[in-house]
């Protein structure tokens, strides 16, 4: 019995798609919950070691001195 070509990409390529489909849907739903939850950082990480930075040799900026 021969199968086609086209049956056998839907068979591999097909199972593929929709378990990425199900990973990306997944991890967007995870960072709904922790925005919900208040875990989300609230700056970004260059933005946080640029201020540890700063902090540490004791540079005013801007945003200190208002």
């Amino acid at each position: 019995m021969g199968y086609s070509g086209f049956i056998l990409v839907l068979g591999c390529v097909l199972p593929c798609l929709g378990l990425g489909l199900f990973c990306y849907l997944f991890k967007l739903y995870l960072d709904y919950l922790s925005e919900l939850r208040g875990l989300s950082k609230t700056e970004p990480e260059y933005v946080r070691e640029i201020n540890q930075k700063l902090y540490m040799n004791n540079v005013e900026t801007e945003r200190d001195l208002l």
